[in-house]
Parts: structure tokens; C-alpha cells; sequence
């Protein structure tokens, strides 16, 4: 009866193991009898980069009484249930960090708990290590003189060699602008950093030409994060007159698609038009300002396309005006709808446009003039939205280039986790792959199904020849 146990235990032991305690690619393997109350088991990675292994083991009717470290690792709490495993510097590849031996009072269970690891870098641990930049050990001094590193990007003072910026310059604001005189062909600053270990990299000087320009200073902090102040720079004309703030238009057409009511200044926003195959529209129109015409980018058009915004910014560089297109594509449930909305809207806006429109025209002047330090730029991110910048001088505005950095990153940890969600393992038998996450979660199941199936026909078999027994009695 006694030995039946001791082997029933064994299998529960060998079933509930893989589940449990899995995680990543660190596992605690199944464990091995090495005495009658004696079981060992190993703690083994498998190509992961890092230096600390940390988590909880639980054992009921058990204890830990021995740690054996491997592979240059170390153990920083010995036989305690709470182990903190780690390493000289990273450690890659498959291997074995240690193996834990347990003593049994009867019948026990295991789980892992709070399981981590993780490469540390430039990080003091609660247990007095000191790791370094690239992950070895490293004595206190060291840490503090390569770790210990100012992150601040900030600039203390900025000041340009002409104009006067607006608004004053306010350390942890980024968005400037200042006007200057035709002369002045060449613009420098002078700036200075609130951490002395940070340097400026570029922008202290910026050349001009007539209009609006955008001037950029990058500061890098002693750590290597940086941080960008953007001052955008208007030179006046040859003849020193006031470059005009009007970005209103008239005469708008759009190309590739149709609107759904008549164009009016005062109306910001309408209903557009498309094919099904329509890949892009663009728009035509009059300047108010120099009675010039211009023709816009292409607003890239796909089926889940909703909205392109068309901006037109004034001679001066700052003051905008803003007009926001629906995309009602053909065969659209709610084209009708928008389509009426817009008439509507257009019938509304219309009346009492002659005895207003004086003062909306002075209304949004003033109103672009208070956000002069703002830039409008494409958000990427929102697929349904296409945005479009025009410059009355005849240049685009571009988008930051911080923001395409910052999606491309964005896409390129995207692509990281759809490798690491789809990595496979190969099964020799069947010449096939299947998921790894799959994969494990059938070897678990099949193992839980074999623990049971066992288990089931050695108490039956016990059951039968104990019957026996009695019957010969």
C-alpha cells in the first residue's frame, strides 16, 4: 500500500510540474528521486539574455535543503524559499542555472510563484550588487561614476542674435517663434544647459529665407537622451512690410472626388465624394492674401479612410486656417446621411453670411495668431486620417522627424513580437511545425491525461488483487 502511494505521488509530481512552473524559455524541470524522501530538480534556460533569475517556491510538506549553482551563477539566498539567482554579466544559450534538492515529510506539492528574470543594467539590487553598464558587476564606485548619469536635456537660457522670442523662453517649453528683419540672412543663439555635463549637438545657427522657417536646437543630456526646442523663424520681405496673416481662400475644388455642397469660406468642414477605386484626392484653390492659385498634395485614400484635412498656412508661417473633408465612399450605408448633414450644415452656415463674414475673417486671424507657436503634423498612427500643410509662400510643411522615427520604432517592436508570438517547434515524427505555446500546452495535457489514466488502473489492479485475497481467505 505504501509503495503505491510513494509511485502515485511520483506521477502527480511529474504531471503538475511541467504545467505549473513553466515560463519563457526558463523552466524547472521534472524532478528526480534520488532517496526515499530525496527529489532534485533543475532550473534551466534556454536562449534568453540575462544576468538575475527571481521568483518563489512553495513546497508543502517539504523544505529546500540544498542549492547547487551552475554555469558561473550565484545564490544570493541559499535555501530559502525565495531565490535570487544571478550572473557576472549577461549569460545566453541553454544551460542549467541550478539544481534545487527537496526533502519530503509526505505528500507534497509544488508551485512556482512570481517567476522573473531580466538583464540588469546600470541597477543596484536589494542585496548590495552593483551592476554595470553592460550588465557585469561592478564595485560602488564604478556604478556611481558610469551610472550615476544626468538625464536632464533642458536648456537654462535661450536667446536669439535678433527678434525676440515668444513666448518667453520657459525651460520645459519647446515651441517658439520670432520674427526678423529681411537683413538678417543667418540667425544664431545663444544657449546655455541647466546640467553642465549636457551639450547642444546642433541647431545654434539657422539659415532664412523670406517667410517662415523652421529652426531646431538639440540638446543631449550627459545619460544620451535628447531633447529638441523648435523656434519657427519669420524674415520679413525686401520691403520691410508686414508679411500678411490671411491663410483664407476661395475657389476650392477637390480633384478625384466631388463635394457635396457649394464651397464656402466660412464653412470649415464637408462631405467629399469617392469612387470605390479611388486611391487619392487633392484640392485647387485661390490665396485671398496674394490672389495666387495653388494646387495641394495627394490625400491618400484607402476603403477605411474617413477624413483628409487640408491646412493653409499664411505668409507669416504662424497663422493657419484649417478645412476638414469626410470621405463618403461609394456604396457608403451612411453616405445619404453625411450627404444631408452637410446640406444642412451649408443652408445654416450660408445665412446672415454677408453681415458676418468681416468679422469670422478677423475671428480667425486672431485665433491662428494665438496658437502661433503650435505645428499641425500627419498623425500616423490613426490610419483613418490623412492630413495635408500648405505654406502661401509655396512650400509644404513636413512632418517631424522624430514622429517617423518614432513609428518606425514603433513598427519595428511590432515586428519583434509577431516573431517571438509565432515561433515554432519542429516535430521529427510528422515532419511538421506547430506553435510553441501549442506545443507545451499539449505536452501538458497529454501528461495530465497519462498521470490519470495510470493512476486509474494501479488502485484498480490493487482493488482486484485485494478481492482475491479475500476470496482465498
Amino acid at each position: 500500500m505504501k509503495k503505491i502511494k510513494n509511485i502515485l505521488f511520483v506521477l502527480i509530481i511529474m504531471v503538475l510540474f511541467p504545467k505549473i512552473v513553466y515560463a519563457g524559455d526558463i523552466r524547472f524541470n521534472e524532478p528526480v528521486k534520488t532517496s526515499p524522501n530525496t527529489y532534485e530538480f533543475t532550473v534551466v534556460v534556454n536562449n534568453i539574455n540575462l544576468n538575475v533569475i527571481t521568483g518563489n517556491l512553495s513546497i508543502s510538506n517539504g523544505t529546500i535543503t540544498n542549492v547547487k549553482m551552475s554555469s558561473s551563477w550565484m545564490n544570493k539566498t541559499g535555501n530559502n524559499n525565495n531565490f535570487y539567482f544571478y550572473h557576472d554579466g549577461a549569460s545566453t544559450g541553454s544551460y542549467t542555472v541550478a539544481t534545487i534538492e527537496v526533502t519530503m515529510t509526505g505528500n507534497s506539492e509544488y508551485k512556482v510563484n512570481n517567476l522573473s528574470y531580466k538583464l540588469n543594467k546600470c541597477v543596484q539590487d536589494g542585496y548590495g550588487n552593483y551592476f554595470g553598464e553592460n550588465g557585469k558587476l561592478v564595485s560602488k564606485s564604478v556604478y556611481d561614476s558610469t551610472c550615476s548619469l544626468s538625464k536632464d536635456a533642458t536648456l537654462k537660457t535661450l536667446k536669439p542674435s535678433s527678434g525676440t522670442l515668444s513666448p518667453t523662453f520657459n525651460p520645459a517649453l519647446e515651441l517658439y517663434s520670432v520674427t526678423v528683419e529681411n537683413k538678417v540672412s543667418t540667425l544664431s543663439f545663444s544657449a546655455t544647459t541647466t546640467n553642465s555635463k549636457a551639450h547642444i549637438i546642433s541647431g545654434s545657427t539657422c539659415n532664412l529665407k523670406v517667410g517662415a522657417n523652421i529652426c531646431r536646437i538639440t540638446v543631449q543630456a550627459e545619460a544620451g537622451n535628447q531633447k529638441t526646442y523648435q523656434i519657427t523663424v519669420t524674415r520679413k520681405n525686401a520691403s520691410n512690410t508686414t508679411l500678411s496673416d490671411d491663410a483664407s481662400i476661395s475657389n476650392l475644388q477637390v480633384h478625384g472626388g466631388t463635394l457635396t455642397s457649394s464651397f464656402n469660406p466660412n464653412k470649415k468642414e464637408y462631405d467629399v465624394k469617392v469612387g470605390k477605386n479611388t486611391t487619392g484626392i487633392y484640392f485647387t484653390f485661390t490665396t485671398n492674401s496674394n490672389k495666387q492659385n495653388y494646387t495641394s498634395k495627394t490625400c491618400n485614400i484607402n476603403e477605411a479612410t474617413k477624413t483628409c484635412k487640408l491646412t493653409i498656412t499664411a505668409e507669416d508661417g504662424v497663422s493657419k486656417i484649417s478645412y476638414v473633408f469626410n470621405i463618403l465612399h461609394e456604396g457608403s450605408a451612411n453616405q445619404n446621411t453625411n450627404s444631408n448633414a452637410s446640406n444642412n450644415n451649408t443652408n445654416s452656415s450660408s445665412t446672415g453670411t454677408n453681415t458676418t463674414n468681416q468679422n469670422n475673417t478677423t475671428n480667425n486671424n486672431n485665433s491662428n495668431n494665438e496658437n502661433n507657436s503650435q505645428n499641425s503634423t500627419v498623425s500616423n498612427e490613426d490610419q483613418n486620417f490623412s492630413d495635408i500643410e500648405m505654406n502661401v509662400d509655396g512650400t509644404d510643411n513636413q512632418p517631424e522627424e522624430t514622429n517617423n522615427n518614432s513609428n518606425e520604432t514603433n513598427k519595428e517592436n511590432e515586428n519583434n513580437n509577431q516573431e517571438e508570438s509565432n515561433e515554432t517547434i519542429k516535430i521529427p515524427i510528422v515532419n511538421k511545425e506547430i506553435s510553441k505555446n501549442i506545443f507545451f500546452k499539449i505536452i501538458a495535457v497529454v501528461d495530465l491525461v497519462l498521470g490519470i489514466g495510470i493512476g486509474i488502473f494501479i488502485t484498480k489492479h490493487y482493488k482486484k488483487k485485494k478481492d482475491k485475497k479475500r476470496k482465498a481467505e
